[in-house]
């Protein structure tokens, strides 16, 4: 009785790094194309010409990418914490943005790129600070959670490799819609 109580264990244990190596190669994918992506946004902001001047778009608080907790999967649950200066207030919210895999059933690209679920399947925290020191917390339910990756081009390669590492882990979702 013990030596099958063990052998339970130790399956158990195996079993369970194993599924836990698998969501971290989705982790790193996650984490590589945010490094991509926040080398992109400073090209595109810091394109000098040859005459030593700079050009391309304006660069404006709402336009950055500022994330304070990384993809982070714990407990099968995927956590992105960003965050954003309000464009008409002086202040900034993060929003943490919380999804079980299991609830995961695609990865799409529009405007960027998505995880879409279920409707209510993805709790976003928001907690606002205002100049005046005051804060307010909400949170709110839906069926988009945003990567925030909106300036790489030419990356449906993304989709492929995610939808396999999710295949890997005991997740099935599909690739979306996928709009260069």
């Amino acid at each position: 009785m013990k030596e099958s109580k063990f052998i339970l264990i130790l399956l158990a244990t195996v079993l369970a790094n194993n599924i836990s190596a698998q969501t971290a190669a989705i982790t790193k994918i996650l984490q590589k194309t945010l490094q991509q992506e926040i080398e992109a946004r400073k090209m595109v902001y810091t394109e000098i010409d040859s005459a030593g001047n700079k050009i391309g778009m304006s660069t404006m608080d709402i336009d950055s990418l500022v994330v304070t907790e990384p993809f982070i999967i714990k407990n099968d649950t995927l956590y992105y914490t960003t965050k954003h200066h309000f464009a008409y207030e002086k202040g900034y919210y993060t929003d943490q943005q919380i999804v079980a895999l299991k609830d995961i059933s695609a990865v799409a690209k529009d405007i960027g790129i998505f995880f879409e679920t279920a409707p209510d399947k993805v709790q976003i925290i928001r907690q606002e600070y205002f100049e005046e020191s005051n804060s307010i917390k909400t949170s709110r339910k839906t069926d988009l959670f945003r990567t925030h990756f909106i300036s790489l081009r030419d990356n449906e390669y993304l989709a492929d490799d995610l939808v396999k590492a999710f295949k890997k882990a005991g997740y099935k979702i599909e690739k979306g819609y996928w709009y260069d």
